[in-house]
């Protein structure tokens, strides 16, 4: 083995390889591989292909391979390099684009002076960083096949009893309806100049009771859920620094391994979930786009394609486009419009489907968040105010009302199925603002759509100051007979 680890340059197969289990043990179970496959094929080839182009150079395979070996640390890991430092130090010149491929353009050439004067066979080199790649990769597989590896993000410790099932209880069928972004009609009619008057009328009529001054705990949908279904909130949030994606997804496995849904499953729930996520043992049935932009944290380690997410403009237009396409993207006209009523038509044969088993029923709408691609009808809207397709406040309060359309079609089509006691709660995971300023932007992001029907109308546990994490605090204590304390209001705005 060491002669061959001295031989040849296994290395140029280890890091891509390396990279790939690397983000899997980062977030085991949670990437959708198919969306993917295209972007691993890449990182294999990218040191092969180098390699082949340093030959007629260096005209030495050593030499070659160990080139291409360092130009593809720059590729994969020069992306998260600048994550990083933008971070941490956002004001300062170390984080900028020209500074890093700059100091990385430098140190390529003096490796390129040096590997050409050198007449070393570099085995020991080689030895090195086989060996090396090979015990990373050994500990992250078995790090992912038997150590239940520490979560970046945890619930406050409280003991919850939720293991003690409730035999006597009326189990309703429960209904959770998130629309994404969907703010306050407080907040609609300050910020909007919308009345949201009409759909509170028809609700209020149907016996809903509606949480007029409730807000989100969170402003990120992630965090917002992880919190709701772990009845608690996250430990330790970081609030001060900006959060990329590598860190944000860290929050799926928090609703992956949630406290609600095991204990639903143990009262003998029928469990749909037609989200954005999946949950342990209960995968979404939205599975055909790229929901959580996974393809775009595979890019964070290519340079190339990072450089061109963030600054796009340096490029040609038809580089720019080729780099960009992305069918499986979720925010094009087309997919949102597809993932949308995907989901509505999954919930309604939810609605309709005959059960001996209680059922909960979570159902996760994109809109209204944006980008705006359509009014309430459907139709385009044209583009006013780049990046999104329409003007913001036009754009949202289409979007709020194409919502209020689906919700009225909904709450007819659930009250008339029902044959068991009821629970529907319709949510905003966080709510909106158009507002750049950090401070206004803080302020109203976390107002949030907020109603609750219980067919026993016992009320008496919701307020109109109601946050989001004390949701099934709310519903388990009404209807499975647990005192679960409520939690004091806590806001956290994550950059």
């Amino acid at each position: 083995m060491k002669r061959l680890f001295e031989k040849y340059p296994f290395f140029l197969v280890l890091l891509p390889l390396f990279v790939v289990i690397h983000l899997e043990k980062e977030l085991h179970r949670l990437i959708p591989y198919h969306f993917v496959y295209d972007r691993i094929l890449l990182f294999f080839c990218i040191p092969l292909l180098l390699t082949i182009f340093f030959l007629p150079i260096f005209r030495s395979l050593k030499k070659s391979a160990l080139l291409s070996f360092v130009c593809s640390l720059f590729i994969f890991f020069l992306g998260d390099a600048k994550n990083s430092l933008s971070r941490y130090y956002p004001e300062s010149m170390i984080q900028k684009y020209s500074v890093l491929l700059s100091a990385s353009l430098l140190v390529l050439v003096v490796i390129i002076i040096r590997l050409k004067r050198s007449r070393s066979n570099f085995r020991k080199i080689s030895l090195v960083l086989n060996t090396t790649l090979l015990l990373f990769i050994t500990a992250d597989v078995i790090a992912i096949l038997f150590l239940e590896r520490k979560n970046t993000y945890t619930m406050r410790e409280e003991e919850i009893q939720l293991q003690n099932s409730c035999g006597d209880c009326e189990k309703p069928d429960i209904y959770y309806i998130i629309f994404d972004s969907y703010t306050s009609s407080a907040a609609l009619a300050k910020d909007f100049n919308y009345s949201n008057a009409g759909l509170e009328h028809y609700l209020q009529d149907k016996g809903f009771f509606i949480a007029s001054q409730s807000k989100s705990n969170y402003n990120y949908t992630a965090f917002s859920l992880g919190s709701i279904f772990n009845l608690n909130y996250f430990e330790q949030i970081d609030t001060t620094h900006k959060l990329y994606d590598r860190t944000y997804l860290q929050a799926l496995k928090i609703v992956y391994q949630n406290k609600l849904f095991p204990f639903l499953r143990q009262e003998g729930y029928q469990i749909f979930n037609h989200s954005l996520f999946d949950i342990k043992g209960f995968p979404t049935t939205r599975t055909v786009k790229d929901k959580w932009g996974i393809r775009e944290l595979f890019d964070q380690y290519n340079i190339i394609l990072k450089l061109n997410a963030d600054a796009g403009e340096l490029f040609p237009k038809w580089i720019n486009r080729e780099l960009s396409e992305n069918d499986l993207y979720v925010n094009t006209r087309a997919n949102r419009k597809f993932i949308d009523s995907m989901v509505m038509e999954d919930l309604l044969q939810s609605v309709q489907e005959q059960s001996s088993q209680p059922k909960f029923v979570y159902a996760h709408f994109l809109s209204p968040h944006p980008p705006f691609f359509n009014d309430s009808l459907g139709r385009p809207l044209i583009s006013k105010n780049l990046p999104y397709p329409a003007d913001i406040i036009d754009g949202y309060v289409n979007r709020v009302a194409a919502a209020n359309r689906k919700i009225t079609r909904l709450m007819d089509s659930i009250l008339k199925h029902t044959q068991r006691p009821l629970v529907i709660i319709i949510q905003g995971d966080h709510g909106f603002t158009y507002e750049n300023d950090p401070e206004k932007k803080r302020e109203k992001y976390f107002p949030n759509m907020n109603a609750f029907y219980f067919s026993n109308r016992d009320y008496h546990l919701l307020n109109d100051s109601l946050t989001s994490v004390n949701t099934f605090r709310v519903v388990l204590n009404t209807w499975f007979k647990k005192e679960l304390p409520i939690l004091q209001n806590e806001f956290y705005f994550l950059k």
